[in-house]
């Protein structure tokens, strides 16, 4: 059962990286840029989401049970606010802390200079 997990695991790995870099590829064709300088951008902005989208007890769920509430007059107990991060999480937290490490070496004279 483990190496199915953890096959599982690394296609989970394989797809989100492939996911990032056609939304990366997409951001540069969209604003004529080159690929290296949204690639910061695209990891922060793809994590962001994982967050929001894996997590409980947020902004979301608070707006809708408050929401469910108004609309029904029956209270609903708040959500405890958990984050369960998953191997797509930690996949593009790598990938944003490469492009970090290459964008820091390809525009090191800009900074330095």
């Amino acid at each position: 059962m483990e190496g199915i997990t953890i096959g599982k695991n690394i296609i989970w790995s394989i797809v989100t990286v492939c996911v990032m870099l056609l939304l990366n590829w997409g951001v540069a064709v969209l604003f004529s840029g080159m690929f290296i300088e949204y690639s910061l951008f695209v990891g922060v902005v793809v994590v962001g989401i994982i967050r929001f989208m894996n997590s409980t007890g947020g902004i979301g769920s608070t707006s809708i049970r408050m929401n469910t509430q108004a609309q029904t007059g029956i209270k609903i107990d708040e959500e405890k606010q958990t984050f369960n991060p998953s191997v797509a999480f930690y996949t593009a937290i790598g990938y944003t802390v490469v492009a970090l490490v290459i964008t820091a070496f390809y525009y090191k004279d800009y900074f330095i200079n």
